[in-house]
């Protein structure tokens, strides 16, 4: 029996801290869909996440300038799983791994200063249609 591909999308990517909506728009406001509303961004030193009402959307800067920048896609039907890890004492971030149909593993990493907690509702909210 043939054993199904799967993939790790994308490495583990540093997002960083909680910022203003609207931060990074340069980056991502061609990609984003007509009607599709922005609702939470962070901006790491150069990767940034943005979560939307329809998707999680993960910049990537490429190269040493990054001004080529790679745009991943997870649609929030697609999740099937997924994890949040708040710091402890001695960390210094926290991460949220996603996993879904069609892909194995996607991980990102936040700062200690952002609210996992609600990462975790928005997150829930969009996989299983309950919470904030």
């Amino acid at each position: 029996m043939a054993e199904e591909s799967r993939i790790r999308f994308l490495n583990s990517n540093y997002v960083g801290d909680p910022v203003r909506i609207g931060t990074s728009r340069e980056r991502y406001e061609g990609f984003l869909i007509e009607g599709e509303r922005v609702r939470m961004e962070f901006k790491g030193m150069r990767d940034a996440l943005i979560f939307t009402d329809l998707r999680m959307i993960v910049i990537d800067p490429q190269g040493i300038r990054g001004k080529k920048v790679a745009l991943a896609s997870i649609p929030w039907r697609s999740v099937t799983a997924f994890s949040v890890e708040n710091s402890g004492t001695l960390d210094l971030d926290t991460e949220l791994k996603l996993c879904g149909s069609g892909f194995d593993v996607c991980e990102v990493r936040f700062s200690k200063r952002t609210d996992m907690r609600a990462v975790n509702a928005f997150v829930n909210a969009r996989v299983f249609g309950v919470g904030g």
